[in-house]
This record gives structure tokens, sequence and C-alpha cells, in this order.
């Protein structure tokens, strides 16, 4: 089973978080995208955008889980697929009302076994 490290907020989404809280720009989260690419853990937090990116999925659920979290859904089939490949990266996407859509948070698969098989 796929295992995920926490997510990290980019930088930029550093900054569109600091507009939420002064009251200048909300967080509407657009999609997510998956990667092939293998980052290093301190390189998470300086991305701006993903390389490798081999699907991507608009977000369909946004869940309030707690005081101090949420859950966000997003699904991904293989029906388009012509060839399989390891997710190794979850990226994120938002809606800066400044900026465009902007990569906001990223996340690494930690156990080597989230593989995604062509469609056959």
């Amino acid at each position: 089973m796929a295992e995920f490290s926490k997510l990290i907020i980019t930088g930029r989404g550093q900054v569109l978080l600091a507009k939420m809280i002064a009251g200048t720009g909300d967080i509407q989260f657009t999609k997510i995208a998956t990667s092939d690419a293998v980052y290093d853990p301190d390189q998470l937090e300086k991305l701006d955008e993903l390389t490798g990116i081999r699907q991507t999925s608009l977000v369909s659920r946004i869940e309030r889980v707690n005081e101090v979290a949420i859950k966000i859904e997003a699904a991904f089939h293989n029906t388009e697929l012509k060839e399989g490949y390891y997710m190794r990266t979850l990226g994120l996407y938002a809606d800066d009302p400044d900026e465009g859509e902007i990569l906001y948070a990223v996340t690494t698969e930690v156990s080597g076994k989230c593989y995604m098989p062509a469609y056959n």
C-alpha cells in the first residue's frame, strides 16, 4: 500500500495562506497532479512546479476532519494510460487571486509501492 510523507506547503502556497489570514484572499483548491519525479524532502518547499507530471485530477471533495485539518480527495484512473508509472510525488494546486493557479503543496511517496498500471 502506498505511503506518503507529510504534506509540505510551498513558498507560493505560504504566500497564499498569508493572504487568506490577512483577509485579502481565499484558498480554492483546483487539482492534484501526479508525477514520477523524485524530489529530496528539502526541495519541496522551494518548488514552483512539478516535473514529470503524468496525470491530473480535479479536486472532488474537501472535508474538514477536525479543528486544524482538512481532507482533500481526487480520483485517478488508468483508463487512458498507455504506459504504467510509479506515483512518486503528488502536487496540490490552488487558485491565487493575484497569480492564478499555483503549486500550493507537495507530498512524496515513501514506500515505493504506488504503481499506476497501464490500461489493458
